[in-house]
């Protein structure tokens, strides 16, 4: 029973407003001053299913690595979009890709973490762990850290995928359907947790160095309980950022876990960085820049209210945000959050959140529809 609140608690967040006859904002008029044209697309095998994981794809060496929901893994060059291998691993695969200059990872749904050669998808090894695994891990050299979603965080060779050292973390009765994927920094992992907390383990021995509420749960209900970090923390020099369901986004210093600023929020999507701002939507469908260092306000826009935008993605001068309401990516400027271009990708829904290197947004849609967008103005 929990693991089905758990999934509708997930999935129809951003429609909360909606249950409550909320209107969908109008768009607005504007001015188009840039524009994103289609460099390339593929099919990734069968996209999204039912459940609510999130393909959300790697980029690393001039090659993007993505999955679906029936096991296959896929390598394309950034370029032209060619195919470079695909391999079907029969495996339940969990949700996102993570990967370095030689071996791509992923989580199960039967427990696993897995590692493929980066070069032929040819699988090096595989672990079991203690549950489901629906995060991308966390890659460094020599260390992949995956969060399980019972809690526990296990550090694997990334060699031959031993055990290293595990933690285990409470989880509450009720959360989001998801997991946060763990950051790795230097010699510190950064986890968030279900239940509002930040935690810094040392990447090598797992040994906790400070923890950090970004939310404490509160009402009378387990619902109304929930204080989720779904989406990963973001590190830049000495700050981590993280922001939760029902809850608020802090700014953190990483060494001693100080807690520098923070702003009343309530997202379960990913945060975004650039141009000194971190970007956010909320579960209302407002858009906001803070200013990374203060926390103040940079601007903030109702245009997409109870449109259900996803996470925001940085891309050149400009944020780039895909709505659910009807499927058109909007560009804002990242200055001052007016629009700049709108229209709609290829393919239909968008579950898992763009991404975007060189100027050149990457988008995945829900039935498996993989495309290449580049910035021109």
């Amino acid at each position: 029973m929990t693991a089905c609140l758990l999934l509708v608690v997930s999935s129809c967040g951003s429609n909360d407003e909606k249950s409550l006859a909320a209107k969908p904002a109008e768009l607005e008029k504007y001015e188009k001053t840039a524009k994103l044209k289609r460099i390339w697309s593929s099919t990734i095998g069968e996209g999204q299913d039912r459940r609510y994981s999130r393909f959300t794809p790697a980029v690393v060496d001039g090659v993007i690595y993505s999955a679906d929901a029936e096991g296959r893994v896929f390598a394309h060059s950034l370029e032209k979009g060619r195919r470079l291998w695909r391999v079907n691993t029969k495996l339940n695969i969990g949700g996102a890709i993570a990967a370095n200059e030689t071996q791509v990872f992923f989580g199960t749904y039967d427990g696993e973490v897995v590692a493929l050669d980066s070069s032929s998808g040819e699988q090096l090894w595989k672990a079991q762990v203690s549950s489901e695994v629906v995060a991308p891990p966390a890659v460094s050299d020599e260390i992949v850290v995956a969060q399980a979603i019972d809690g526990r965080v296990v550090a694997l060779s990334a060699s031959d995928g031993g055990l290293l050292w595990s933690y285990d973390h409470p989880v509450p009765v009720l959360s989001l359907r998801g997991t946060a994927s763990p950051a790795i920094v230097t010699r510190q992992v950064i986890l968030a947790f279900d239940n509002g907390q930040l935690l810094s383990l040392g990447l090598q021995d797992g040994v906790a160095q400070w923890d950090v509420r970004v939310s404490r749960p509160q009402g009378r209900t387990e619902l109304e309980r929930i204080v989720d970090i779904d989406g990963a923390p973001l590190v830049q020099g000495a700050f981590i950022y993280a922001a939760s369901y029902q809850g608020r986004l802090v700014a953190i210093n990483r060494g001693t876990g100080r807690v520098m600023w923070t702003k009343d929020i309530n997202t379960a999507n990913r945060l975004a960085l650039g141009h000194g701002n971190i970007y956010a939507s909320d579960m209302n469908g407002k858009i906001y820049a803070f200013n990374s260092l203060t926390g103040d306000v940079v601007w903030q826009s109702e245009a997409l209210k109870n449109r259900g935008p996803r996470a925001p993605t940085v891309i050149g001068d400009y944020v780039a945000v895909i709505e659910e309401e009807d499927d058109y990516l909007h560009l804002m400027s990242s200055t001052d959050g007016t629009f700049a271009y709108r229209f709609k990708p290829a393919g239909n829904r968008f579950r898992s959140p763009s991404i975007a290197a060189d100027d050149v947004l990457y988008v995945l849609a829900d039935n498996g529809k993989l495309s290449a967008y580049s910035l021109a103005e």
